[in-house]
């Protein structure tokens, strides 16, 4: 019995791996996207060190943290009407800000350069530099898309083949598009397209500077950044057909949306239970996410809400960073709330949001319709997807958006169709083969086994680009075709000359 035991031990050790999870995004919702990934793994028997901006006092058996909390400090305090933070440039400095900010963290550089990881799992977050944690690590490479799949990351994996059918990420077109919608999206994705071109040396100045020292000091040599780039294992894309369009993608490329909810729903606290259950009449719930506070609000704007949800008949959960004065007994304010939970009481009727990715999925999951206020990134285009849907309303952010968010509330609260509309999307939702935990851990653990999971990827880049487009073949074709011409015309030439001769002879006879 006990040799049993022994190999039945020795076998689990044997299966165990030790996976670097790197989640330096200084943000709740980024944390949760990493630890939903983190969380399988650690469950099912692999060692998981996490490199993350919010480490617990006591973590889960088999999860290590390295803390890079420092990274917290980077995040600007801005308000939600300034266009300046929304822009492509802005957010790529700041994400290149906290890709540095965590290589030169004297824990991660001591981990890279002393310990030996099986795998390396990065979220993509406007920076293609992190590709270098796999690079010196010489381990298969999981990348985290925490947001739908847009055609950079399509290059990276295989090649852009969506750009005709589906719109881009920052277009919230209907499909099928029009002409000229489609006409649109080639320009914005042409645009991007050279955008990114015009940052790839400097991605690769960063890939370069951040990773060469530790490479060196493993021994080992770093590979082109190109090279690093395009050696994506696997792809895990918090999304889900029912939610974002259908797209023809490599095997490796694999939909785990709404993977970070747990299924085992944690209680509500009870003051929280207590009131949820009591609001017989509905419960409206108000979150702007973990990135922009509700404190950043307009101050109009922020008074327009506070008379609107004072004359509602509902309670109202409005997740808001600071104490307000003066508030209605149904408006009940907290800086946190157990977003999850509330969204699974069924006396909730509708939730107001950001439009944030996670927040986006936890109500089609529940099947809380949505009023969605989107400030940046990818909300927009979540936010008219969920429009289109059928389950959801959206309010243009500004100071006058009270009166819109009033609106909005009555057309939603007075109108069974989004309430039935997110119910049956809901339904589909959840209904798959096989659990996104359950894909986390095969498709992990399948890109160690086989060494880089080569046999599920696209084999796109094994060839040039002018390979791709055939020119090399049309170009063969084309001198074949010329030099048959040639020949012909020259064989025809002889011919004409020959049959000229004679005619010359016939006249002198």
């Amino acid at each position: 019995m006990r040799r049993v035991v022994l190999f039945l031990w020795l076998a689990c050790c044997v299966r165990a791996h030790h996976i670097l999870c790197v989640q330096n995004v200084p943000s709740r919702s980024h944390h949760a996207l990493m630890m939903g990934i983190a969380r399988p793994l650690a469950q099912a028997g692999h060692q998981v060190t996490m490199i993350t901006t919010f480490p617990e006092e006591k973590p889960m058996k088999n999860l290590r943290h390295i803390d890079v909390g420092h990274i917290r400090d980077m995040v600007p305090n801005v308000a939600m009407t300034d266009r300046s933070t929304k822009s492509m440039s802005f957010v790529k400095a700041f994400a290149r800000n906290i890709s540095r900010s965590t290589i030169e963290t004297p824990a991660v550089r001591e981990a890279l350069i002393k310990q030996n990881f099986d795998a390396v799992v990065t979220e993509w977050f406007f920076s293609d530099s992190d590709a270098g944690y796999a690079a010196v690590q010489q381990a298969p490479w999981i990348l985290l898309s925490g947001m739908v799949i847009h055609a950079h990351l399509e290059n990276i994996i295989d090649d852009v083949r969506s750009v005709s059918t589906i719109p881009t990420l920052m277009n919230d077109f209907p499909i099928p598009m029009s002409f000229w919608q489609r006409l649109a999206n080639t320009g914005s994705y042409l645009l991007m397209a050279g955008a990114n071109l015009l940052d790839q040396s400097k991605m690769e100045s960063n890939y370069v500077s951040d990773f060469s020292a530790i490479s060196s000091a493993r021994g080992v040599p770093l590979p082109p950044y190109k090279d690093a780039l395009y050696n994506v294992s696997v792809l895990l894309v918090n999304s889900h057909s029912s939610f974002a369009p259908a797209r023809s993608l490599p095997p490796n490329v694999v939909d785990i949306g709404g993977y970070h909810i747990d299924e085992n729903i944690a209680p509500l606290p009870k003051d929280l239970q207590d009131l949820l259950d009591s609001s017989t009449k509905g419960v409206v719930y108000f979150s702007m996410g973990s990135v922009m506070k509700s404190a950043n609000l307009p101050e109009k704007a922020k008074k327009g809400f506070i008379k609107l949800f004072s004359e509602l008949p509902y309670t109202v959960l409005w997740k808001f960073e600071e104490k307000i004065e003066g508030l209605s007994k149904n408006v009940h304010v907290r800086p946190w709330m157990p977003q999850s939970s509330i969204l699974a009481h069924p006396n909730v009727r509708v939730f107001i949001t950001h439009g944030g990715l996670l927040s986006t999925l936890e109500s089609l999951y529940h099947g809380v319709p949505l009023i969605a206020i989107p400030v940046f990134g990818d909300q927009p285009g979540n936010a008219k997807r969920c429009v289109q849907e059928g389950r959801a309303l959206m309010v243009t952010l500004g100071e006058n958006m009270a009166e819109d968010l009033e609106n909005a509330l009555k057309e939603m609260l007075g109108n069974d169709r989004y309430y039935n509309k997110a119910k049956e999307l809901s339904k589909l939702f959840r209904n798959r083969p096989v659990k996104p935990n359950q894909l986390i851990q095969h498709y992990v653990e399948l890109a160690i086994e086989s060494k880089g999971a080569f046999h599920l990827r696209s084999k796109t880049h094994l060839y040039k680009w002018y390979e791709l487009w055939m020119l090399d073949q049309v170009v063969f074709v084309l001198a074949i075709l010329a030099i048959v011409f040639s020949l012909l015309k020259k064989i025809a030439g002889l011919f004409m000359t020959k049959q000229k001769n004679k005619g010359k002879k016939e006249k002198k006879n």
